[in-house]
């Protein structure tokens, strides 16, 4: 069957339109809460092409000296995804603090972008509802034997118990366990136990974590320092995981 000129390039325009690259954030906002001063976070978004082209990112803009974004791959076909690392260090911030950093990319606005929220604090022990003893935690290994785990305290210092939730452990060079449930004006334990193939690698790294009450909720997060200087050994270099 023949088709007009007319008709033929009609269809070959209407093809090149759709065959246009379109990369998309599904959970494009991230709350890191509460969080101490002078301390690396860290978080992973996902990046993927939903157009029927190949999207190319060319730059990625963290959008102050505060962040950084490690790329892993800048060419996505068609339903390839690829993770865009955060990290974000909360210096000598004060108080609610928002980026938005983004990528630059052949797609039709010509980036992609996402936003990070943080609230940081000058004194921890004011935080409300909760205070988290220590405000962050050191892992650090100095000697040939394997220091894998940390414990922490998560006081509840309201009138009402409050469950907790994990929020962002994925990608991290430890694994975490919280209580559940932590009753009002009590204390519950916190451990963090560094994966048995992070043992030799330093990381700044961070998780992220909610407190739910009948009225309210607050968003926390607990950076993890690790160094490995072990006597004639040589400590991978810290990596954002």
């Amino acid at each position: 069957m023949k088709f007009p000129t007319l008709t033929l390039v009609l269809m070959i325009a209407a093809a090149a339109v759709a065959a246009e690259p379109v990369a998309k954030i599904s959970h494009d906002t991230f709350d890191f809460g509460k969080v101490v001063q002078n301390q690396t976070t860290t978080h992973s978004f996902w990046i993927k092409s939903i157009g029927s082209d190949t999207v190319r990112i060319s730059e990625v803009v963290p959008g102050c000296g505060c962040t950084q974004m490690p790329l892993l791959d800048s060419v996505l076909g068609p339903g390839d995804s690829t993770r865009l690392d955060i990290i974000f260090a909360t210096r000598s911030f004060v108080g609610h603090v928002n980026k938005r950093p983004y990528v630059v990319a052949n797609v039709p606005t010509g980036k992609v972008g996402m936003s990070i929220f943080a609230e940081i604090l000058t004194d921890p022990e004011a935080a409300m509802p909760v205070v988290i003893r220590p405000a962050k935690l050191d892992v650090s290994q100095f000697t040939s034997q394997p220091r894998r785990r940390a414990t922490f305290q998560v006081v509840n210092k309201s009138a009402q118990d409050l469950e907790i939730h994990l929020l962002d452990t994925a990608f991290k060079s430890f694994d975490v366990e919280l209580p559940a449930r932590i009753k009002a004006g009590a204390t519950g334990e916190g451990v963090i136990i560094v994966k048995k193939d992070k043992v030799p690698t330093a990381f700044k790294e961070s998780f992220t974590f909610e407190v739910v009450g009948a009225e309210a909720r607050d968003i926390y997060t607990l950076p993890i320092d690790r160094m490995v200087h072990v006597k004639d050994s040589v400590a991978a270099p810290s990596t954002p995981r």
